[in-house]
């Protein structure tokens, strides 16, 4: 006999999972709080559990990194939402495709979609970091060229706007206009 690893949609133990999952969901979480001193802490927790440093050894980029992380964990919860909203209305979904993606860089934008930057800002100049030198570190994701890349990036921002459910998705292939090197069938 088979079992399964997910409960069947709309069956009984699907929705005593769903139940607790919402009461457990709703209990405060440090790991989702906007507070000055629980993001400093979110901060000092990646920075030693996600990039394995401390602030002797850490490097710029890994305090690029324990941020993101840190607004990674935030925007979570807005992520599950919204996956449970479509999953709810079994809405239909837009998967995009395209060549280039030209985003720009996510951080500093995520930081201002969250209503944190301001707060980011002030717990790490607690600790003696500027939150603008580390933005400096993010690397544009580097996913296009031109038109193309701005196009697919702004056809995801609009419907987004829109709240319509889409992806947008990008292929990796061998003789394209960037500069790549196939392995062992992976992209380098």
């Amino acid at each position: 006999m088979a079992v399964r690893s997910t409960p069947k949609k709309g069956s009984t133990a699907a929705n005593e999972e769903a139940r607790v999952l919402e009461r457990a969901r709703a209990l405060p979480n440090g790991r989702t709080s906007m507070d000055l001193e629980v993001l400093r802490r979110s901060f000092a927790d990646h920075l030693q559990y996600s990039q394995g440093k401390d602030e002797h050894t850490a490097t710029p980029l890994d305090r690029f990194f324990a941020v993101a992380y840190s607004v990674r964990d935030r925007l979570m919860n807005r992520w599950i939402q919204t996956q449970q909203g479509y999953y709810k209305a079994d809405a239909k979904r837009v998967y995009y495709l395209s060549l280039e993606f030209l985003m720009g860089r996510a951080l500093g934008n995520n930081l201002l979609n969250l209503d944190m930057y301001e707060v980011m800002k002030k717990a790490l100049a607690d600790v003696g970091i500027e939150l603008s030198d580390l933005l400096e570190r993010e690397v544009d994701a580097g996913l296009g060229n031109g038109g193309l890349g701005r196009l697919a990036a702004c056809f995801l921002d609009s419907m987004a706007t829109l709240d319509l459910p889409a992806y947008g998705y990008g292929i990796r292939y061998e003789f394209g206009i960037f500069d790549q090197d196939i392995r062992n069938g992976y992209q380098i």
